[in-house]
């Protein structure tokens, strides 16, 4: 297999045939784990290495997109069983007749015959309406450019999968269903920062288990979803700043109270002990009274 011709068949491919991004990916890492290993007619990678490779943490996410890719046809699917990982086979775009291939190969013969014929008047004119076309849309994307375009990353599949490890983990916390632009802006800048799913994990385990973060403070302040996914409180949760603070060892309240209750091998309330300072003393004893 060609890698180059591969990616380009497969791109041409994708203009007329809608897949979600994540399946992309997938395929161009099944593409990679088989030029890795030399082109074999089947390769055989594990679950868990493409889920990190691909930065999600269901697996249910990934046996989605494989399916997408076995029913249009770009790939061979073969399930492992217990130690043996599954088989991927790819599909060569190579000698694989597509709309694409099959337009250019029409164009190209049109054009080696009509095009000695043709009208020089003609194709200026042609070339006008081209310009005027280029023109009005020029103006109609000016026009547009206040309207935001749908936010269609590398990032969707990322987002939605913090979105259930929070609702999953962060019991005491209000649910997410469903998250504004305004929080998935402020996920996909952590993310640019470097943090990943694994991290968001971790930061929702650490919240869940923070007194502090839940509003047990002198402050009544509780710590809420939009303010746990910034990046820079993302930094001191993950630091520890609001970990619980282990007990400090020591006596206790009630071993306090004991300490008089035990005195003179005798049990009871101070008062019981006045005999101690109101009793006859005999004449020489050592005992000095101290000053209440």
């Amino acid at each position: 297999m060609n890698y180059i011709a591969e990616i380009n068949g497969f791109e041409r491919w994708l203009e007329t045939h809608p897949l979600p991004t994540l399946a992309q990916l997938l395929w161009y890492k099944l593409l990679y784990w088989s030029s890795r290993s030399g082109w074999p007619e089947w390769t055989q990678v594990d679950n868990r290495r493409l889920m990190v490779s691909l930065q999600i943490a269901r697996e249910a996410s990934l046996t989605e997109s494989r399916e997408r890719l076995v029913n249009a046809g770009l790939i061979e699917y073969q399930k492992g069983r217990k130690g043996i990982p599954g088989r991927y086979r790819m599909i060569s775009f190579l000698g694989k007749p597509t709309e694409y291939t099959y337009n250019m190969q029409v164009q190209n013969e049109v054009q080696s015959v009509v095009y000695p014929v043709c009208n020089p008047v003609v194709y200026s004119e042609v070339q006008t309406v081209g310009i005027i076309n280029n023109k009005q849309k020029q103006k109609q994307e000016k026009s547009n450019t206040d309207v935001l375009p749908e936010k269609n990353d590398a990032f969707s599949e990322q987002i939605a999968t913090i979105r259930e490890l929070y609702n999953s983990i962060c019991g005491s916390y209000p649910r997410q269903e469903k998250l504004s632009e305004a929080k998935k802006k402020t996920i996909r800048e952590s993310l640019e920062s470097g943090y990943t799913v694994e991290d968001f994990k971790r930061l929702f385990e650490m919240a869940e288990s923070s007194d502090f973060l839940k509003g047990r403070n002198n402050k009544g302040w509780s710590a809420k979803f939009d303010w746990l996914i910034k990046a820079d409180n993302m930094a001191k949760v993950l630091k520890g700043n609001y970990a619980n603070k282990p007990a400090k060892k020591g006596t206790t309240q009630s071993a306090g109270r004991n300490r008089f209750r035990n005195f003179d091998g005798r049990t009871g309330d101070l008062d019981d002990f006045a005999w101690v300072k109101n009793r006859e003393r005999p004449p020489g004893s050592a005992v000095k009274e101290k000053r209440m």
